[in-house]
């Protein structure tokens, strides 16, 4: 039997940020935790043995505070990669987005996450 080795990889991209209208000088939210949160998603079962791979994306809206407070899943392969990314977003942590002020602001980020197989 052969053996899967799993390659996760994972890079953000923010693809839009929306923190305050007609502010063009604001900051977009940052993951402070990424990487670490991603790393510990388990790549679901039934894929692995079916062979699916592909980019999950999900577009998060992030509160003043950091916190993940609605998300919308752009594109997935298939609803168990979505699922896996989304039982990880309430770990993740963000720097809020910042207006001209610098006051914390409600801002959006896009998030690709890419499932990969290899043997």
């Amino acid at each position: 039997m052969k053996k899967q080795l799993l390659i996760l990889t994972m890079m953000i991209c923010v693809l839009g940020v929306q923190a305050t209208i007609g502010d063009d000088k604001s900051e977009n939210p940052k993951a402070i935790n990424y990487k670490e949160v991603i790393s510990n998603i388990e790549y679901p079962l039934e894929c692995k043995e079916k062979g699916i791979e592909g980019q999950v994306l999900v577009t998060l809206k992030i509160d003043q505070n950091g916190k993940v407070i609605n998300q919308h899943f752009e594109k997935y392969p298939c609803t168990d990669l979505r699922d896996a990314v989304k039982d990880i977003l309430p770990k993740l942590n963000f720097e809020p987005a910042k207006n001209s002020k610098g006051e914390a602001v409600v801002g959006l980020i896009a998030v690709p996450v890419n499932f990969k197989l290899t043997i």
